[in-house]
């Protein structure tokens, strides 16, 4: 295993251990900071929607296939996330959100430009968003 890869596997995956510290926290009713752990959830699952939707920039920009509907789509993205923080209902929000980081893995992948890191990759990021869509099923329903 390479450095890089080493590198891009331990941050996704410390990346998702705070996913499921806030699920758990949410779930033991733990708040974190003095506001309650869903608020944290919320977002955190924000800032790494829009972290994700930034990777969008980088394919489009490294590619000569590319269009440049990926750049308005990670505005979007990063826009729709920020939007979530807004609605009164937490429920929604954290819907939306699943929904969101389903889409972002899906236009990822099923682009003209998927990444140049390879299967390995993609099945870390398969794994990835699996797990924070389950978390938020999990906050949804302790929240």
């Amino acid at each position: 295993m390479d450095k890089l890869q080493r590198s891009y596997k331990l941050l996704g995956y410390a990346g998702l251990s705070a996913f499921i510290a806030l699920a758990l926290a949410v779930a033991v009713k733990l708040p974190l900071l003095g506001l309650p752990a869903t608020q944290v959830f919320l977002y955190y699952s924000v800032a790494i929607l829009c972290f994700l939707s930034g990777s969008l920039w980088a394919q489009t920009l490294n590619s000569e296939a590319s269009s440049p509907a990926h750049l308005y789509l990670s505005n979007a993205l990063t826009l729709l996330g920020v939007a979530c923080l807004l609605l009164n209902s937490r429920s929604s929000a954290l819907v939306i959100l699943a929904c969101a980081f389903i889409y972002l893995y899906y236009r990822e992948w099923h682009s003209s430009n998927p990444s140049r890191l390879g299967k390995s990759y993609q099945a870390m990021r398969f794994k990835l968003t699996t797990v924070v869509v389950l978390s938020h099923l999990v906050v949804l329903g302790y929240q």
